[in-house]
């Protein structure tokens, strides 16, 4: 049980940063702007509706992830 856990902790972490990554991406390349990606995560860019999505859902996931590691650590130590 607690391997399968693991698992699902990783994954879901894992899942969570290629999605932050392909909006990041997505962004560059509509933009030519490497700088603006580093912005991201310090104020307000203007993204496109399908590179807010893929951002929107890698941090939920990455929550998700996060949520699991902390489930796991309080029940099993």
């Amino acid at each position: 049980m607690e391997f399968l856990i693991d698992i699902a902790q990783y994954l879901f972490m894992l899942i969570g940063m290629v999605c932050i990554l392909i909006s990041i991406t997505q962004y560059s390349r509509r933009t030519s702007d490497i700088s603006g990606a580093v912005m991201l995560f310090v104020k307000r860019i203007e993204m496109s509706v399908n590179e807010y999505k893929w951002y929107r859902t890698g941090i939920s996931v990455l929550i998700l992830g996060v949520a699991i590691k902390i489930i796991k650590l309080t029940l099993w130590g």
